[in-house]
């Protein structure tokens, strides 16, 4: 599919949110200029729970109250980032589609836009009257902004983001004899051998002592092949890469630390920080996001360990992290309901809206100025900042509509090698079914 202008776009949508009977209909285009949002109502599918989701709710109804065009949204729940991606398609596929915003990694929503389900923002951030001033454009993160541009065509819009982290037991490294986090992926190793050997002094169950609990996860995967200046993809993004050397040495070392007992899969979801703040592994890499349950899980652990966060150990030059989050795409509706979709997300990620995202979720904001609200937040969380200061060293995964499926795949390959499997023959059928995925 081609990129469409702004003015054929809202009525291209229109017609698709009526059923879709275009045969009899020509294209008159609808100029977004003179669209009118008055009493819009939007419907926006989220996977936030807990505290953030009641931040949300929050943030929505400030909105809903103190917007001028008497636009209103409702934030639902629709489950988990899979939950969302397959209720998206039911409804896209039938035509009775209720969502009018939905939170979307980059490769759902390219499958999204494909079938027609989602629009195109460009046009709304482009335009005079409704979009954004250069000076406010200047201010998003633009490595952001261009994750979610595929092929000139821009399927979301970011409202936070968030990296892959190493977590590590300063005061257990201090006991195995180190000063520093491990620079290289040799370094890490050996600690995380040493950790097998030597408990940590305040753990209670020195029966369990490991360098390193992995949650099985493509994220995880992707975070140690770009540290080792590697590729999921090829170089023109549209096939993969995974029988690459990097590849390969990630499985490698998997494979080498769980046979002599260093390190061991985690079995249920959230049992590395259970495992990390009572003293029982050594590392664990983990998203940004966690970081207020690493911090509060040592606290109320009452084991008092100095603790700290960095990038994965590099064979390159210079640091490289997989930065990732779901952005948010407009559903195809009528164009003035996506124009109010349009509005609300360029309300919430405004500085001061961003500033209180950030204090509810521990996510990064994508509006640099926002810096300048969270200051205090810096000082209270010094773990954040030291994360949110390497985003500059940030990477993205593959953007392809099959990505889903192959995340699946790559978590399979993983799980294959730490239990002893072929190297060669995982990355190879690997390699193999991954391009399978891709669209001719």
């Amino acid at each position: 599919m081609k990129p469409r202008s702004a003015m054929t776009l809202v009525w291209c949508a229109f017609l698709w949110a009526c059923g879709g009977q275009q045969e009899a209909v020509d294209e008159q285009p609808t100029s977004l200029e003179a669209l009118d949002p008055q009493g819009q109502k939007v419907v926006f599918w989220y996977q936030h729970t807990g505290q953030r989701e009641d931040a949300l709710q929050e943030l929505i109804a400030d909105f809903n109250q103190t917007n001028r065009y008497g636009i209103e949204v409702r934030g639902e729940y629709m489950g988990r980032y899979g939950d969302i991606y397959n209720k998206m398609n039911v409804g896209i596929q039938s035509g009775s589609l209720a969502a009018s915003l939905v939170v979307a990694y980059q490769n759902q929503a390219w499958a999204y836009y494909q079938a027609d389900g989602i629009v195109d923002i460009a046009p709304y951030m482009d335009s005079p009257q409704w979009g954004l001033s250069p000076q406010e454009r200047s201010d998003y993160v633009q490595a952001f902004l261009a994750q979610d541009n595929i092929g000139g065509v821009q399927v979301g819009f970011p409202p936070n983001r968030s990296m892959e982290l190493l977590y590590y037991n300063a005061d257990w490294l201090r006991e195995l004899g180190y000063d520093e986090p491990p620079a290289t992926w040799d370094d890490f190793a050996a600690m995380c051998r040493r950790a097998k050997e030597q408990p940590f002094s305040k753990n209670e169950n020195p029966a369990r002592s490991l360098g390193f609990l992995l949650d099985v996860d493509a994220s995880r995967f992707a975070a140690m092949v770009f540290s080792r200046g590697g590729d999921l993809a090829d170089a023109t993004g549209t096939a993969y890469a995974l029988d690459s050397p990097e590849v390969k040495a990630v499985l490698e070392l998997l494979q080498e630390l769980a046979r002599d007992g260093a390190m061991d899969i985690a079995g249920e979801q959230d049992v590395e920080v259970n495992e990390f703040v009572t003293g029982q592994i050594l590392f664990s890499q983990d998203s940004s996001s966690g970081l207020p349950f690493y911090k509060s899980g040592i606290e109320d652990s009452g084991l008092a360990f100095e603790w700290g966060v960095t990038h994965p150990p590099q064979t390159g030059s210079k640091p490289v992290v997989d930065v990732y989050g779901a952005s948010v795409s407009i559903c195809a509706g009528t164009p003035e309901k996506q124009l109010a979709a349009w509005l609300f997300l360029k309300w919430f990620t405004a500085p001061e809206q961003q500033a209180r995202w950030v204090r509810a979720s521990n996510y990064f904001p994508v509006r640099k100025s926002t810096a300048r609200e969270l200051e205090s937040y810096f000082a209270e969380n010094p773990h954040y900042g030291v994360a949110f200061g390497m985003l500059d060293y940030g990477k993205s995964e593959p953007t392809m509509a099959g990505y889903e499926r192959v995340r699946r795949l790559i978590r399979e390959a993983m799980i294959e090698a730490i239990e002893g499997g072929d190297i060669e023959q995982a990355v190879k059928e690997l390699q193999r079914a991954a391009n399978q995925t891709v669209e001719p």
